[in-house]
């Protein structure tokens, strides 16, 4: 295809997401012992199909929903991963596993997954 430039992706759905959540990283110190830090407040797409997969020691585990949050929610510290849990209303979940898809390079949301 001479002459064709891709401009952007798809962009986000942000009429999907309808759920505030809030996302608490849990910090171990060596002083203070583990502090919670508030990373991300707003709206996200939430969905809570369960399914089953299996962890790194074969093991089945139980996935109780996803969060999907437009762009890219920084983690405290040089952790990759964010260890902690999701606030949906009353409820809190664990986290499991979060992935960045990218798109052209650049972060198009960050999905979590939970338990």
């Amino acid at each position: 295809m001479p002459g064709a430039v891709i401009r952007l992706p798809l962009p986000f759905p942000t009429y999907e997401a309808t759920t505030q959540i809030s996302v608490i990283q849990e910090i171990d110190t060596e002083d203070q012992g583990p502090q919670e830090v508030e990373v991300y407040s707003g709206m996200a797409v939430f969905d809570q199909s369960s399914r089953h997969t299996f962890n790194a020691d074969s093991k089945l585990t139980a996935l109780s929903g996803t969060v999907i949050i437009q762009g890219d929610v920084q983690t405290i510290g040089s952790l990759a991963a964010i260890q902690g849990y999701v606030k949906i209303g009353d409820e809190q979940r664990t986290i499991y596993r979060v992935s960045k898809p990218t798109a052209m390079g650049v972060v198009f949301s960050t999905e979590i997954e939970l338990r």
